[in-house]
Order: C-alpha cells, then structure tokens, then sequence
C-alpha cells in the first residue's frame, strides 16, 4: 500500500521492536482513549489509514459498559477483531467480556452498531490473520512476545 503516509510506515517499523510495543501499549494507546472520550467515540487518534473502532462490551463482572478501541477487518457486512492485548501474557480484558455475553455495540465515526460476536473459526483465523498483518505488522512482534494464542471474534450486527 504505497499511498500510506511516512508516519504510519514510521510506526509500522516501529512496532517491530519490543520498545516501540511499548509505546504503544503505555503511550499511544492510552492517548487514543483519551481522544476517542472527548470526542465521543467519533474521533480517534489513530491516523484515517487504520481501521479502528471503539467496541463496548458488558463487563463480566461489573455489568458496566466498558468501551476499547480496536482495529478491524471489515468482511461480507460484518467486523472482525482480535485481541493481542499487546503481546501479554493475558488476554485483553474485553474478551473475556465477549465470552461471557457476546452482545455488544460497535462505533465507528458517527455510525454506530449492535453486534454479536462469536469466536472465530480456526479456519477464519488463518484467512483473517494475513490481513491483519497487513494492517499492522505490529501484530507478528506481539505474536512473537507470548505464548498464548490470540483470540479472534467476529461481530456480526444484529439490527
């Protein structure tokens, strides 16, 4: 994809070493959250090249909504999303959300969504992933940081 800008290809490099995932994880991300917050989820600090949505699941726990901004493919009317928590031990905490109540809503700018999510088939996986990878190389660094296996939900709209 040549048309993307300098920046992005700067981060995309970026992301190939365990100092750039930490930027992220702990500098970048949490600035995007702030943003996506004062603008109401229309805005995200996330250049228009990569594909991100704010997800708000139910918390498992809480029954709170708890909102995450999180990149997507976009895949015959539905989403599909992964949670690589930044290479953790762990998975993200959004989805353990989803597998406790798979009912959630998505924003993406001024549009907003019902979806139900359900965990992707292996086979879905190994199509998804590739492409993933295309949206953010930073994906294989985090694979490489841990063990576990990343969870892959796709969400379907229910409206």
């Amino acid at each position: 994809m040549s048309s993307r800008s300098r920046t992005f290809r700067f981060a995309s490099w970026l992301t190939r070493y365990r100092a750039g995932v930490y930027f992220f994880r702990y500098v970048w991300t949490p600035f995007d959250k702030l943003v996506l917050k004062l603008t109401g989820g229309r805005h995200g600090a996330a250049p228009k090249l990569i594909p991100e949505l704010v997800l708000t699941t139910t918390g498992r726990r809480s029954g709170e909504p708890r909102s995450n901004p999180v990149l997507y493919l976009e895949e015959d009317g539905a989403f599909v999303v992964i949670g690589s928590n930044y290479g953790r031990k762990h998975h993200p905490a959004w989805t353990y959300n989803l597998t406790a109540n798979p009912a959630a809503t998505i924003r993406i700018g001024d549009r907003e969504d019902a979806v139900r999510a359900r965990r992707a088939t292996p086979e879905e996986f190994e199509s998804y992933w590739p492409r993933f990878i295309g949206v953010w190389a930073g994906w294989k660094t985090y694979r490489r940081m841990t063990d576990r296996e990343f969870r892959m939900f796709v969400l379907e709209p229910t409206g």
